[in-house]
């Protein structure tokens, strides 16, 4: 009888218990960085302002008619891959990311609209005018066209520089 009851009581209690999909705190940070949770997983920084997500393509502003952001090999979203590549043009070549006491980090290879990083491809990369920036965990790259740029963790607490080799 006491099995019974408990099983019951278990039941119960994790079929009367209610999910919060988005915390209030999170639901803020949504609505301050205009990210969706759809638009996170491609790279949309929730803790980044509207600005700076709608500067790097994982925003679209009202009067654009292009999504700039783009996931390699999904022709649904304003074209394929390639129809990229010669904004890339500017950024192609081998770089390498480097702490801020010079040791080298990371390789980051460039060529025509695929981005490489230690020879692992790079999925989801945003160019918006002359800087793109891409997203490898938790550490975020930015470069310029001039072929220098910075990279950033927040989880790991390392940032460095970019340099063309």
């Amino acid at each position: 009888m006491k099995k019974r009851l408990l099983a019951i009581f278990v039941l119960g209690l994790t079929t009367a218990t209610t999910a919060c999909a988005i915390t209030p705190a999170m639901q803020k940070k949504y609505e301050r960085s205009g990210c969706t949770q759809a638009s996170e997983l491609n790279g949309c920084d929730v803790n980044k302002s509207y600005e700076w997500n709608r500067d790097h393509g994982f925003i679209e502003s009202a009067d654009s008619h292009q999504n700039r952001h783009h996931r390699h090999g999904d022709d649904r979203q304003n074209g394929s891959h390639h129809d990229q590549a010669e904004r890339n043009d500017a950024f192609t070549g081998n770089y390498v990311a480097k702490f801020e006491n010079g040791q080298r980090s990371v390789d980051i290879h460039i060529e025509d609209s695929a981005v490489y990083v230690n020879g692992n491809e790079v999925r989801d990369v945003n160019t918006y005018n002359d800087t793109m920036t891409f997203r490898v965990g938790y550490a975020t790259y930015t470069l310029k066209a001039n072929g220098r740029g910075n990279w950033n963790d927040p989880d790991s607490g390392n940032a460095g520089k970019i340099v063309r080799e």
